[in-house]
């Protein structure tokens, strides 16, 4: 990190591109963990690690929450669209008409 258009380069590079080595190829989270020690590591792979997931989890709940709408839009669309519907109307009209019609002959031979 000699400029700071290298520093921003670098960063680019890490989150971009997955490449975190300085320019002799080395990571640059092993040199910089020797450097400040355990701690800086342990920092830096959890945040990773909480981002990681966290970032993963928000994706995950919008993609559920698009398919749950449109699932919900399309049994919408169904169901207006049979209830438009002139001969399944008819048909079911037929059958009750049907039943009341057996029901009301059962009793009368009561």
């Amino acid at each position: 990190f000699s400029t700071v258009p290298q520093s921003f380069f670098t960063m680019f590079r890490c989150i971009v591109a997955s490449d975190c080595n300085d320019a002799e190829g080395y990571p640059i989270f092993l040199l910089v963990s020797k450097r400040y020690g355990w701690l800086f590591a342990a920092i830096y792979c959890l945040t990773t690690m909480f981002m990681t997931f966290g970032l993963f989890n928000v994706i995950v709940a919008i993609f559920v929450e698009n398919v749950l709408a449109a699932a919900k839009t399309n049994d919408q669309l169904v169901k207006k669209h049979r209830l438009r519907d002139q001969t399944y109307l008819g048909n079911k009209m037929v059958e009750l008409l049907m039943v009341f019609w057996d029901l009301y002959r059962e009793e009368e031979n009561c």
